[in-house]
């Protein structure tokens, strides 16, 4: 860890957290794909970390793999602090099952995180409400950007099905829009000519564009 902290002092890091059932050769190929994305695009970072856990390999490992996030949210919030007090700045961008993770770790770090990017968040969609323990986490960043898109079958369908008829965060976006944190923005992916779907954003050229300057001009305050 000190060497680790030594290489990433005075950088600019963006961490990846990849959500569940995904073979580490996937995790690999998707954060390349997404180190990638953020070159070409020109989106200011110094450090890309690719933080790999435990999410499982299969379908019906759901409810074990969000029991080890929640179990490993301490450690992963332990490692932004360690981040957040040598890096110059720190913004993480997490997937599906890596949104409960980030935000579970969240809960137990005062680290400085400029931007949180929620991809596809596989967490209840009430839960960015002002005062509920998720959105007290993500209001420990400058902003937190919700990536939505109703095109999302996995969220749509399977999340329902596994939480108990709750609504995801990545399939409606937050609610309710009146008492969601004040830091959070929505960016609404749906209707795209070529639907955005659950595992396609580490994909898609056209979302990564926005993140250069870090001002979305899709993004808005929910309502």
């Amino acid at each position: 860890m000190n060497d680790f902290e030594q290489d990433i002092k005075g950088k600019h890091v963006v961490i990846l957290i990849h959500g569940y059932n995904n073979t580490f050769e996937k995790i690999c190929d998707a954060y390349l794909r997404v180190n990638s994305q953020l070159i070409t695009n020109r989106v200011p970072h110094h450090t890309v970390v690719g933080y790999i856990w435990p999410g499982g390999t299969k379908k019906l490992n759901y409810w074990p793999a969000k029991k080890r996030a929640r179990q490993l949210s301490k450690r992963l919030g332990r490692l932004l602090t360690g981040i957040s007090e040598s890096a110059s700045r720190v913004d993480i961008i997490a997937h599906s099952l890596g949104c409960f993770l980030t935000l579970n770790a969240m809960k137990s770090t005062m680290s400085a995180v400029r931007n949180i990017y929620l991809m596809a968040a596989a967490v209840g969609n009430y839960e960015l409400t002002t005062g509920l323990p998720f959105a007290n986490a993500a209001s420990k960043a400058d902003t937190t950007f919700i990536f939505k898109s109703k095109d999302d079958d996995i969220l749509k369908y399977s999340f329902p099905f596994g939480e108990g008829g709750d609504d995801a965060l990545g399939s409606t976006g937050p609610v309710p829009a009146d008492k969601v944190v004040q830091n959070a923005l929505t960016v609404d992916c749906s209707s795209n000519p070529d639907p955005i779907k659950h595992r396609s954003y580490s994909r898609r050229t056209e979302i990564f564009p926005d993140f250069a300057g870090f001002s979305l001009e899709t993004a808005s305050s929910p309502s």
